[in-house]
């Protein structure tokens, strides 16, 4: 499995409405309105009644402006967006073991035992994304890597 650090910051965008996860459309308005503009995402995490799109930190303000007038025209009521501007992202790209039980549990439970906060989660298919605070990136990465080779010995290939 690999570990990544990524080396420029990343923003969150956050869409709040009533029943997001059961609106047909919501992800591919807003995509579509990101993609029509350039804007990359880096990846997508929803609940209940939300929504968050991870881009590139440079891209933050055209990703607010394009998410906010999509709003108002989109399938949906939303009240709010927020943003979560200058964090970090670590990846777990661990597809070899998505199988695996454990795997999550052992790239989080080094942060956990020192209290850094995992602002963000999402994964797919054996890769998880963490964004965290840009202040403790390289100790997060860290305790990462140590807690997945504690758990998977001579599995892990860290790339800072």
């Amino acid at each position: 499995m690999k570990v990544k650090l990524f080396h420029r910051p990343v923003s969150l965008l956050t869409a709040f409405g009533d029943k997001v996860r059961v609106t047909p459309g919501v992800l591919s308005h807003f995509a579509a309105a990101l993609y029509g503009n350039s804007v990359n995402l880096y990846g997508v995490s929803s609940g209940e009644d939300s929504v968050t799109f991870i881009v590139d930190y440079a891209d933050e303000e055209k990703a607010f402006s394009i998410l906010h007038d999509s709003i108002r025209t989109g399938p949906i009521a939303f009240s709010e967006l927020v943003v979560r501007s200058n964090k970090s992202a670590i990846t777990v790209n661990a597809t070899e073991m998505a199988d695996t039980p454990g795997v999550a549990h052992a790239a989080i439970s080094g942060l956990a035992r020192e209290s850094i906060n995992i602002i963000e989660i999402f994964s797919s298919y054996g890769c998880i994304t963490l964004i965290i605070e840009p202040d403790q990136r390289k100790k997060a990465y860290s305790l990462v890597v140590d807690s997945l080779n504690a758990k998977f010995p001579q599995s892990v290939e860290a790339e800072e």
